[in-house]
Parts: C-alpha cells; structure tokens; sequence
C-alpha cells in the first residue's frame, strides 16, 4: 500500500519508502517542532520514551545552533 501511495504522490522511483523511514521522518520533524516526547509517543504509537529517541537525529539547525553556543 505504501508503495502505492508513494507513486500516486510523485515519489522518485530510486526513493526507497518504508514504513520504517516514513515514522522515523515524521519523530524528526516532530522532534524539530519542539512536539513533546509524550505527544510524539500518542502521534507515533510510540510507548516509550526511548523508543522515539533512537528515531531521532538531531537536525542540521539544532547542531549549528549547539556549535555557536560553545563558542
């Protein structure tokens, strides 16, 4: 069904989309939006705390923003 739906989106076809990918980008957009673990968890279906933190990386805005701090 995902595949599906990634085609009738306009997806590159050399895109690979998985559920997997699909929940992981979506933890990191959250996770970029300041969205709270906990309304992460009720958005993902998540039911624990760690589980959402090994999905998320953190972004290229929030390493910039650490870098500049340490100066």
């Amino acid at each position: 069904m995902l595949k599906a739906m990634a085609k009738d989106a306009g997806f590159p076809k050399h895109k690979r989309i998985t559920n997997h990918s699909v929940r992981k980008f979506l933890v990191q957009k959250l996770r970029n939006a300041n969205i709270p673990p906990t309304e992460t968890m009720a958005i993902t279906g998540h039911t624990n705390a760690q589980s959402i933190t090994n999905y998320s990386n953190i972004s290229v805005e929030q390493q910039q923003k650490c870098s500049c701090s340490v100066q």
